[in-house]
């Protein structure tokens, strides 16, 4: 029986420091804010280097992604049991939990406002989060119009952005409330708007 040769001791030690810095990015975010964090004050938390940090990311935009990209994957997965609507409903619901919950939404928007002049966070936010989370958007949007549950004359992105945008513009504005928004009543009346509209079978 051939056995797996451990893994050499540099490598673990790689490995240990960078989950310890981005377990140290997390618990600054949620300790001190976004606004607050720095490399230096990861580097002190983690026990590592500042070239140790930097030898992974450019910037602390780009460890906080990391650090908050566990949060995104596991509350932004569809799960797909073949009934778009209810589908929906559900991811609505837990992505609702997601940006109203203080240790998420305030940071993912402080980000997202970074990297629009930040080209490393932006990249960074792109290839990681909004980037594969469009791709997979379109591609339930795509199916459930082939399977007639939403109108096959509307842009799937517009259908998207139908779907999210609420929450993106109270988290963004504050105006009303994020947490006012009642995701089923949302998801709800997106419904309405993309379900097939009804053909007039009237006679001459």
């Amino acid at each position: 029986m051939t056995e797996t040769p451990p893994a050499p001791r540099g490598r673990r030690r790689s490995a240990q420091s960078h989950q310890a810095i981005l377990r140290a990015a997390n618990d600054l975010i949620r300790e001190d804010g976004y606004s607050n964090l720095s490399i230096e004050g990861i580097a002190a938390r983690a026990g590592v280097g500042k070239q140790t940090i930097y030898r992974w990311w450019p910037s602390k935009g780009a460890v906080a992604v990391d650090a908050l990209i566990a949060q995104f994957e596991v509350s932004a997965t569809w799960t797909d049991t073949g009934d778009f609507r209810a589908d929906y409903l559900d991811h609505l619901r837990r992505f609702a939990t997601l940006v109203t919950d203080p240790a998420f939404g305030p940071h993912i928007a402080a980000l997202t406002c970074e990297a629009l002049h930040d080209p490393a966070v932006a990249e960074v936010l792109q290839l990681r989060v909004m980037g594969p989370s469009r791709a997979a958007h379109r591609e339930n949007v795509a199916r459930a119009q082939a399977d007639g549950t939403v109108r096959d004359d509307i842009d799937i992105d517009l259908a998207i952005d139908m779907m999210y945008a609420p929450f993106w513009f109270r988290l963004f504005t504050r105006v009303v409330p994020l947490s006012e928004l009642d995701p089923v009543a949302l998801g709800q009346a997106v419904l309405r708007a993309l379900e097939p509209r009804a053909v007039d079978g009237g006679s001459d």
